[in-house]
């Protein structure tokens, strides 16, 4: 397959996450930002011949782009779907939305659809709290199986949210934790009833806009809720600057974007989801790997944002990879061979 490589010489990219000094253009290359080029061409052209479906690599350090690949027809400035690693942004907008006062996590989910009839009366369904929808462990019974799966019977509905509420309940909220694109996608729906705007209108401006992320969409259910559960579109190079902001506990260059006790709150394991991989540690949407020193948004297909908070580190990957999962072996390759082309400790630590 044929490859566009770009090893930062003189890299029209960004700076300005918690080791830069403010945004702006960055121009650097990898050995300034104590990696290899030579080790990162290399890895990239081992990882391609491992596997199909890749379509771009980029890898962020000391808030600068030292490294993008991209598989044509991806390039630079194509969007792409960011598919479940959606997640990891809507729970930057609820930690926005709990600063300002607007949601707690303790607010009743039911609440805020003070019109919906419950179908069976389970009074578990009255307990679930947002952090329920926070953590996947509403109860609500989600199963996503070749034989049964309620997201593609809820991209069928007509009315997500109602579908989402008239599901039996499984558990006793926050009793179990199970992956659901229910419960993000209903969470986007609670957000938007209390800051009064779409996730995506919201993120525009309290989000994207600091960051300078301005070519991005998000798709919408069929009542104009931003889909929680997946659908933001961004540029790989954008991915990257939201690794970088969750790297820097919140903060973009002189600016605070979210609540440090926030961010390290969402990075706190707060269950264990069941993967292929094995079980894996998960915080507010985010996936956990401690003993790798490794966290990351993860997508459907390939979509990652991994961080590597002791080295500085964030790598953003689109791909095309229907068999890849959470603990999957060519994600820990990945991880390990840009890992290993860092030959020195971040410019700081001050602020890890």
């Amino acid at each position: 397959m044929k490859r566009s490589l770009l090893v930062a010489a003189t890299l029209f990219a960004w700076s300005g996450a918690a080791l830069a000094a403010a945004p702006g253009d960055c121009k650097t290359t990898p050995e300034r930002q104590g990696m290899d080029s030579r080790a990162l061409a290399s890895a990239v052209r081992d990882l391609a011949a491992k596997k199909a479906g890749l379509h771009a690599l980029v890898a962020v350090r000391n808030g600068c782009v030292v490294f993008e690949s991209y598989w044509p027809p991806y390039d630079r400035e194509r969007k792409h779907y960011l598919n479940s690693a959606t997640k990891a942004v809507l729970s930057a907008l609820v930690g926005i939305a709990v600063h300002d006062g607007k949601l707690r996590l303790d607010d009743r989910v039911l609440s805020y659809f003070p019109d919906h009839a419950s179908t069976d009366g389970d009074p578990r369904r009255d307990r679930i709290t947002v952090e329920h929808l926070l953590t996947m462990s509403s109860g609500i019974r989600w199963p996503q199986t070749a034989a049964e799966n309620a997201s593609d019977e809820m991209g069928r509905s007509g009315d997500w949210v109602r579908f989402i509420l008239d599901r039996p309940m499984a558990a006793e909220p926050g009793s179990v934790t199970n992956y659901s694109n229910g419960d993000s996608h209903l969470l986007s729906a609670v957000l938007q009833k209390a800051v009064g705007a779409t996730a995506f209108d919201f993120a525009k401006a309290r989000l994207f806009a600091p960051l300078g992320i301005r070519d991005v969409a998000w798709d919408a259910d069929p009542q104009g809720h931003s889909i929680g559960s997946a659908a933001l579109q961004m540029r790989p190079v954008d991915m990257g600057k939201i690794g970088s902001l969750i790297l820097g506990y919140g903060e973009w260059g002189a600016h605070r974007v979210l609540d440090r006790a926030w961010v390290e709150k969402s990075l706190h394991p707060h269950g264990k989801m069941p993967t292929r991989g094995g079980a894996a540690d998960y915080g507010y949407y985010w996936w956990l790997y401690p003993e790798r020193g490794l966290f990351e948004a993860w997508g459907g297909a390939g979509q990652r944002i991994g961080v590597f908070r002791d080295l500085g580190l964030v790598v953003a990957v689109t791909a095309d990879m229907p068999d890849d999962f959470p603990r999957s072996p060519f994600a820990a390759h990945l991880y390990d061979a840009i890992r290993g082309a860092v030959k020195s400790s971040p410019i700081s630590t001050e602020k890890f």
